[in-house]
């Protein structure tokens, strides 16, 4: 993905109620896969029981592939849960076919749109599958022949598991979801689009000289994000430990990503007053703080900040040995180099321990 040198007007920000009751079903149909979203799992044990065996039966929709068309006005602040349902309800039925059959195949070898547009396809997939899984072929036969039925069931599922559960979980995460995103909109107003495209997520790689932005993916392509073809990062709490990416017409390009990870506030360790008083002592030095800015815009190797510095390549290790002894840094290693990063949610961490300080207890 290659962005413009005025990418801040190509790019937007959004979050999605409809997705993220997506990505937590998600999260229900393989728990071992899902470690931070535990305590949701152990929560839904508590539905009905016969909401649970719907929510598994229906699975299939969710397991592996997502379809596209869940994210249906997930651009649109004002839309609720309700308009999103409303609005992929009114998509096109060969669209739904194309999206539901990506649950069930390959999609490395077949697409959805090639299976409602190519009988020779739809004939080798589901000859595959019925040799394998009968069951998953005639899901697909049913599909491929009128997808309405098999789409009806699972957002009556979705509605069902909304109102029993995810509602009042979606009044507990969306405030956070736009916390993630003004602190985003923040970092680059203060220091451009890179710096906070390097916080998203460890599986996004960054060339900001080349202005890349890599996933890797088996379903490859090179998309250049342009006024005409704007990219949206939708911030979501349960799609972690994944990133989905979204690149095929006719939907918007979309990235969403894993938010900063909740915590219940009970659970939440405050940081302690040593941890404080060690980040500020690693950040009580002029060196220091100019590797800080040095490295909110990019990350260097020791070699690049002794220069940038005016430094011995050793002076300059022993500042970086204190940044990242209080967590302030991280390394990667790329070839013979290693590379420092800025570690911002350790700057969070200690801008917030600082502020309550400051805050006077309730009476």
């Amino acid at each position: 993905m290659r962005f413009t040198e005025t990418a801040e007007e190509d790019i937007a920000f959004s979050v999605s109620p409809l997705l993220e009751a997506v990505h937590s079903w998600h999260a229900l149909t393989d728990p071992g896969h899902h470690a931070l979203h535990v305590p949701w799992v152990r929560r839904c044990r508590r539905l009905p029981a016969v909401l649970r065996r719907r929510i598994r039966e229906h699975g299939l929709a969710v397991a592996d592939y997502i379809p596209a068309f869940f994210e249906s006005r997930a651009g649109d602040h004002d839309a609720d849960f309700e308009d999103q349902l409303v609005a992929v309800r009114a998509l096109p039925p060969a669209l739904l076919a194309a999206e539901l059959a990506q649950t069930l195949v390959d999609t490395t070898r077949y697409t959805g749109h090639n299976l409602v547009e190519d009988p020779t396809a739809r004939d080798t997939a589901l000859a595959e599958l019925q040799q394998t899984e009968a069951d998953r072929a005639a899901r697909l036969n049913s599909i491929l022949t009128d997808p309405l039925p098999v789409l009806e069931d699972a957002l009556t599922v979705l509605e069902d598991y909304w109102s029993a559960a995810f509602a009042d979980e979606w009044e507990r995460v969306e405030p956070s979801l736009y916390d993630s995103i003004a602190r985003a909109g923040s970092r680059i107003a203060h220091q451009g689009l890179f710096p906070m495209l390097r916080t998203l997520v460890p599986q996004i790689r960054i060339d900001p000289t080349q202005r890349t932005l890599r996933l890797d993916r088996p379903h490859h392509h090179d998309i250049a994000v342009t006024r005409d073809r704007p990219v949206t990062f939708t911030a979501s709490h349960y799609v972690w430990p994944h990133v989905r990416v979204t690149c095929d017409t006719p939907w918007p390009l979309r990235i969403t990503y894993p938010a900063l990870p909740l915590a219940p506030a009970s659970a939440a360790r405050p940081t302690s007053q040593e941890e404080i008083l060690t980040t500020l002592r690693a950040l009580a030095a002029a060196p220091r703080l100019q590797i800080i800015t040095h490295l909110a815009a990019q990350s260097r190797s020791t070699q690049e900040l002794a220069t940038l510095l005016g430094l011995s390549t050793s002076v300059t290790s022993r500042h970086l040995h204190q940044l990242t002894q209080a967590r302030l840094t991280t390394t990667r290693r790329e070839g013979y180099y290693v590379l420092y990063s800025l570690n911002p949610t350790r700057l969070d961490q200690i801008a917030t321990a600082l502020t309550t300080l400051t805050l006077k207890p309730e009476a």
